[in-house]
Protein backbone atom coordinates (compact mmCIF):
# COMPACT_ATOMS: atom_id res chain seq x y z
CA UNK A 1 0.00 0.00 0.00
CA UNK A 2 2.56 2.54 0.44
CA UNK A 3 4.13 2.34 -2.98
CA UNK A 4 0.39 3.55 -3.69
CA UNK A 5 0.56 6.31 -1.25
CA UNK A 6 4.08 7.51 -1.58
CA UNK A 7 3.47 7.32 -5.85
CA UNK A 8 0.80 10.27 -4.90
CA UNK A 9 2.63 12.53 -2.92
CA UNK A 10 3.53 15.81 -4.48
CA UNK A 11 6.56 16.21 -5.96
CA UNK A 12 9.15 18.69 -4.73
CA UNK A 13 11.49 21.26 -6.27
CA UNK A 14 14.72 18.81 -5.31
CA UNK A 15 12.49 15.91 -5.90
CA UNK A 16 12.18 14.30 -9.53
CA UNK A 17 9.79 11.61 -10.48
CA UNK A 18 12.01 9.07 -12.65
CA UNK A 19 11.68 8.56 -16.41
CA UNK A 20 9.54 6.31 -16.11
CA UNK A 21 6.40 7.31 -14.15
CA UNK A 22 3.91 8.78 -16.81
CA UNK A 23 0.02 8.47 -16.71
CA UNK A 24 0.94 4.89 -17.72
CA UNK A 25 2.63 3.95 -14.17
CA UNK A 26 -1.09 5.71 -12.64
CA UNK A 27 -2.82 3.06 -14.44
CA UNK A 28 -0.85 0.00 -13.39
CA UNK A 29 -1.34 1.24 -10.12
CA UNK A 30 -4.77 1.99 -10.14
CA UNK A 31 -4.94 -1.47 -11.68
CA UNK A 32 -2.91 -3.43 -9.36
CA UNK A 33 -4.48 -1.62 -6.00
CA UNK A 34 -7.85 -2.32 -7.55
CA UNK A 35 -7.18 -5.60 -8.03
CA UNK A 36 -5.77 -6.06 -5.00
CA UNK A 37 -8.53 -4.99 -3.19
CA UNK A 38 -10.39 -7.56 -5.18
CA UNK A 39 -12.89 -5.13 -6.48
CA UNK A 40 -14.52 -4.74 -10.08
CA UNK A 41 -14.58 -1.66 -12.14
CA UNK A 42 -17.36 -1.00 -11.69
CA UNK A 43 -17.26 -1.05 -7.88
CA UNK A 44 -13.82 1.09 -7.63
CA UNK A 45 -14.32 3.42 -10.23
CA UNK A 46 -18.47 4.19 -9.11
CA UNK A 47 -16.90 5.76 -6.02
CA UNK A 48 -15.27 8.58 -7.99
CA UNK A 49 -18.93 8.92 -10.09
CA UNK A 50 -17.00 7.44 -12.69
CA UNK A 51 -18.84 4.82 -15.09
CA UNK A 52 -17.82 1.62 -15.73
CA UNK A 53 -16.73 2.17 -19.22
CA UNK A 54 -14.99 5.10 -18.86
CA UNK A 55 -13.38 3.68 -16.12
CA UNK A 56 -12.40 0.61 -18.71
CA UNK A 57 -10.88 3.24 -20.55
CA UNK A 58 -8.92 4.94 -18.15
CA UNK A 59 -6.85 1.58 -17.65
CA UNK A 60 -7.16 0.85 -20.92
CA UNK A 61 -4.61 4.45 -21.32
CA UNK A 62 -7.39 7.52 -21.84
CA UNK A 63 -6.16 10.23 -19.99
CA UNK A 64 -7.73 10.33 -16.45
CA UNK A 65 -9.29 14.24 -15.89
CA UNK A 66 -8.31 16.50 -13.55
CA UNK A 67 -10.92 16.63 -10.97
CA UNK A 68 -10.87 12.31 -10.99
CA UNK A 69 -6.90 12.48 -11.01
CA UNK A 70 -7.19 15.05 -7.59
CA UNK A 71 -9.87 12.73 -6.06
CA UNK A 72 -8.06 9.52 -6.77
CA UNK A 73 -4.87 11.20 -5.26
CA UNK A 74 -6.88 11.93 -2.03
CA UNK A 75 -7.99 8.65 -2.08
CA UNK A 76 -4.81 6.96 -2.41
CA UNK A 77 -3.37 9.51 0.13
CA UNK A 78 -6.04 8.55 2.58
CA UNK A 79 -7.09 12.54 2.49
CA UNK A 80 -10.72 10.91 1.57
CA UNK A 81 -11.97 7.64 2.43
CA UNK A 82 -14.73 5.22 1.06
CA UNK A 83 -17.24 6.32 4.09
CA UNK A 84 -16.53 10.32 2.31
CA UNK A 85 -16.72 9.28 -1.02
CA UNK A 86 -20.25 7.39 -0.07
CA UNK A 87 -21.59 10.47 1.84
CA UNK A 88 -20.65 12.60 -1.02
CA UNK A 89 -22.77 10.41 -3.53
CA UNK A 90 -25.57 10.31 -1.25
CA UNK A 91 -25.24 13.74 -1.23
CA UNK A 92 -25.30 14.42 -4.82
CA UNK A 93 -28.22 11.71 -5.48
CA UNK A 94 -30.31 13.48 -2.84
CA UNK A 95 -29.95 17.01 -4.51
CA UNK A 96 -29.79 16.00 -7.65
CA UNK A 97 -33.51 14.26 -7.76
CA UNK A 98 -34.63 17.73 -5.98
CA UNK A 99 -33.72 19.52 -9.50
CA UNK A 100 -36.57 19.82 -11.61
CA UNK A 101 -36.61 18.05 -14.59
CA UNK A 102 -36.62 19.97 -17.60
CA UNK A 103 -38.56 17.28 -19.82
CA UNK A 104 -41.74 16.86 -18.14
Amino acid sequence: MELFENHWLPQTSTQKRPAEASPAVDRVLIIAYRKKKKESQRRFWARFGVTPSRGSRFESGAEIPAPVSILLGFYFTKTVSDADLGRAERLYSRDAAALPNPGQ
